[in-house]
């Protein structure tokens, strides 16, 4: 059900602009601001609610950074692919 919400001319205007920009309509420029701005408040809700659970001592493998990691794992050879290779 299509709901009204009124905001002021101001606003409008530069929603508008904004929209435009983007080569959107308001209601479709404005739809995704409010799905964009819903999905971080619940990441943001997720990230306090799962706070202390990671413990750096149950990860050794991370002691360097997950970047480290990340390129710890791209440098080692790739068993998986072997048999597919050698066909």
């Amino acid at each position: 059900m299509p709901s009204v919400i009124k905001i002021p001319r101001e606003l409008a205007d530069e929603l508008d602009r904004l929209a435009g920009a983007e080569r959107k309509a308001r209601t479709a420029y404005v739809v995704d601001l409010l799905w964009r701005d819903v999905r971080r408040h619940k990441q943001r809700d997720a990230l306090r609610l799962s706070a202390g659970t990671w413990k750096p001592a149950d990860h050794p493998e991370l002691a360097q950074g997950g970047a480290a990691r990340v390129e710890q794992i791209r440098s080692e050879p790739d068993e998986r692919f072997d048999e597919a290779i050698h066909r």
